[in-house]
């Protein structure tokens, strides 16, 4: 499944969408097409965190090469 996410949501915001998605549907199994849509959630948090990371990487390796 191709993603294509908004990359100016913080993982916390993703995180937070993730959290109200599922409140709204406590106490009952996800129908077809809000799977699909948590695992979209889910799969837009995991870019975010992967960019943060490469992100804090590149930064800390940068600040060495002085």
């Amino acid at each position: 499944m191709p993603v294509n996410p908004d990359l100016t949501q913080s993982p916390e915001e993703i995180n937070d969408a993730i959290r109200a998605f599922l409140a709204e549907r406590r106490g009952r199994m996800l129908n077809g097409e809000e799977r699909r849509a948590y695992e979209r959630l889910r799969a837009e948090w995991l870019v975010a965190v992967r960019a943060g990371a490469g992100a804090a990487v590149s930064s800390s390796s940068c600040a060495g090469a002085q």
